[in-house]
């Protein structure tokens, strides 16, 4: 059973033929599925007040470790390691729309094997960080496969410290969320576990606690 913490209520589709919204989204929807091999859905998770934050879906027909495989040989995303197609389509979109502030709230990776799940701490994180959370996955394969033991069904980045429930000591006061968050902790859910596993990314291995499922709703 996959879990799903995107559960936006309700999200509005945009029409990605009419530029009333937003100038330019036909073109990075296109830009998208050309570079990620992957039927893309754009969703609107906020509108108003001159903002709108994108939620991404990627329908990519292969598996993770043929993901992981295409992108270090720079064939799925970008043939430059340092920049993404995702953030160069990115930039050109916030070009064509001065005027409005345009952020991408998550992205999420359908594979045929697993999702990848990856949340906005900043504004622009997702695009600026997006080479190195999938380069950071590839370093951590053997790791959250158990050994290649066990694919998971969906990995969620980031996890925070207060969002787990364990013995395990945490700080009581967050700082401010940055790019490392990214390569902190992870949620992986694998099929033989009935709760999600926390995976400590630094350490390379699972850690015993537990996530608050009721911490990801739409309201955080």
């Amino acid at each position: 059973m996959l879990f799903k913490f995107h559960n936006y209520q309700p999200i509005e589709l945009i029409n990605t033929k009419s530029e009333e919204k937003i100038f330019g989204l036909d073109d990075f929807k296109k830009s998208l599925e050309l570079g990620y091999f992957s039927k893309v859905t754009i969703k609107n998770a906020k509108y108003g007040n001159q903002k709108m934050d994108l939620v991404l879906e990627l329908d990519c027909p292969l598996n993770l470790i043929d993901v992981l495989g295409h992108f270090n040989k720079g064939l799925w995303g970008s043939t430059d390691i340092n920049v993404s197609t995702l953030t160069k389509s990115f930039g050109l979109l916030t070009t064509q729309n001065r005027t409005l502030e345009i952020d991408i709230n998550e992205i999420t990776l359908y594979l045929n094997d697993t999702n990848i799940i990856i949340k906005n701490i900043y504004r622009n994180s997702i695009p600026e960080q997006f080479n190195t959370i999938m380069t950071e996955i590839a370093r951590q394969y053997v790791s959250i496969t158990k050994g290649l033991t066990e694919q998971p069904e969906e990995i969620f980045v980031p996890v925070f410290e207060d969002n787990l429930s364990s013995a395990h000591t945490f700080h009581e006061n967050q700082k401010s969320p940055n790019a490392s968050a990214y390569k902190e902790y992870w949620g992986i859910y694998m099929e033989s576990e009935v709760d999600g596993l926390i995976f400590d990314v630094q350490k390379n291995k699972f850690i015993p606690a537990n996530l608050d499922y009721n911490l990801f709703d739409e309201n955080n």
